[in-house]
């Protein structure tokens, strides 16, 4: 674990990019003007800490009308709400800056009452130290208060860090710790939301937690959450950087088994991963950890979790390629038999878009006209699961990461097959 930033009082907050602390600034006069207390909490405080970047979101605790100061935000700084939720006491805001659209996450300090395990929480107003005590780690439950150094100054005052469950010691010693013995049954997406950390900051559990979250996996607490919700925590593993890594940290924990049975590890998804673009979006990284089911497991998948059809069309599809890939590994085969195979993905539709282009064992492929999505997803897909494969046809039919398709010609199939071969054959037999 690297060595936190170290700071005097109020420099952990002055260490923000400058766009940053000027919207404190604002959040802060406007916290005076309507008489409530504001906090910057959760994981950019902890990054502050660890001095890794912050992303283009903030959280904040309000002590106070929460939606009142949204609004009254946004009016002075011609930003928007987006989003507010009364009950709860959230609200987020939209506000533009010189480095572009900054996210407030603000939410009223509370407590919350679990009524039985894995259940929506009951909410009452409360402290900060209140809120903190509500939260899954001790490295996400520390604040920094939000204020003017004095009456009608814009100046952020210097502040000291709020830990009452010593997050910055767990920082330090490299360490997830929960809160509380009941943390995992009240909430067992928190099993879920450690493991993203587990794997992001390279931290382990400590010793009790993990013995915690044994006892709540043979419990089946998290087949008593509703599949929405964990469907919701599997989406943000999606965005981590190494999904796989993930994946492969959730099976040797014993919660893999307890999300979907038939979803395991194994090492070509490290080498998959890496064939990914850069934009690689989160269906196409599902894609991957879902590779090798069966057809009937992908039928389960989509089922127990309510996928949405694009998610849906594009397991089946890469289930479809999976059957498929014996015959695209043929180095021997023409472009309208390449066609043939990858021509049922295009039906999704086309869209203008760049000709795809790329040249692979010396072949240079024709340029193609058109694009259809999900046809060059297949493509890709194809190229991506051919682990042992430096490079064959599928790879340089379509440019990995580019929007290229099918052709799309009116008149006969034959007609189609011939200006697909004539095409490859106009540029010499170069075909190893």
């Amino acid at each position: 674990m690297p060595p936190l930033r170290a700071f005097a009082n109020g420099d952990l907050l002055h260490a923000l990019p400058p766009h940053f602390t000027t919207v404190l600034g604002q959040v802060a006069t406007l916290a005076q003007a309507h008489h409530v207390a504001v906090w910057l909490v959760g994981g950019v405080v902890r990054n502050l800490l660890l001095a890794q970047p912050i992303k283009r979101d903030l959280d904040m605790a309000i002590e106070g009308d929460t939606v009142a100061l949204a609004h009254a935000l946004a009016t002075a700084t011609a930003g928007r709400v987006t989003a507010q939720h009364a009950p709860f006491g959230t609200a987020t805001v939209e506000l533009p800056t010189a480095a572009g659209t900054l996210t407030l996450d603000l939410a009223r300090t509370r407590t919350e009452t679990y009524p039985h395990p894995a259940a929506l929480p009951i909410v009452q107003p409360a402290s900060i130290t209140d809120d903190l005590a509500r939260r899954d780690f001790t490295v996400n439950a520390m604040a920094l208060p939000v204020r003017l150094s004095a009456t009608n100054s814009p100046t952020l005052a210097a502040t000291s860090l709020l830990d009452p469950f010593d997050g910055r010691a767990d920082l330090q010693a490299g360490v997830l710790r929960v809160l509380h013995t009941q943390s995992f049954r009240d909430d067992p997406t928190r099993m879920l939301r450690g493991l993203r950390l587990a794997v992001r900051l390279q931290m382990p559990f400590e010793p009790a937690t993990r013995a915690l979250l044994d006892t709540a996996l043979s419990n089946n607490l998290l087949e008593q959450t509703t599949p929405q919700r964990i469907r919701t925590e599997v989406c943000l593993a999606l965005d981590e950087p190494d999904p796989v890594a993930v994946l492969h940290a959730a099976e040797n924990l014993g919660i893999l088994p307890h999300i979907f049975p038939a979803l395991h590890w194994h090492p070509n998804l490290a080498t998959w991963q890496q064939r990914l673009p850069p934009s690689a979006d989160a269906l196409l990284k599902m894609g991957i950890l879902t590779y090798t089911l069966s057809e009937r497991d992908r039928a389960t998948l989509i089922e127990r979790y309510r996928l949405p059809n694009d998610a849906a069309r594009l397991l089946r599809d890469v289930g479809t390629l999976h059957n498929r890939l014996p015959a695209l590994h043929q180095t021997s085969l023409s472009n309208s038999e390449l066609d043939a195979l990858l021509h049922p993905f295009g039906r999704g539709g086309t869209a203008g878009g760049p000709n795809c282009r790329t040249t692979t064992r010396g072949r240079a492929h024709y340029p193609l006209p058109q694009s259809s999505a999900r046809y060059c997803a297949a493509a890709q897909w194809a190229r991506l699961a051919s682990a042992g494969s430096a490079a064959w046809p599928v790879a340089g039919y379509v440019a990995p990461g580019l929007a290229g398709g099918p052709p799309r010609w009116a008149g006969s199939h034959a007609r189609r097959r011939r200006s697909l071969d004539t095409r490859s054959a106009g540029r010499g037999d170069e075909r190893e």
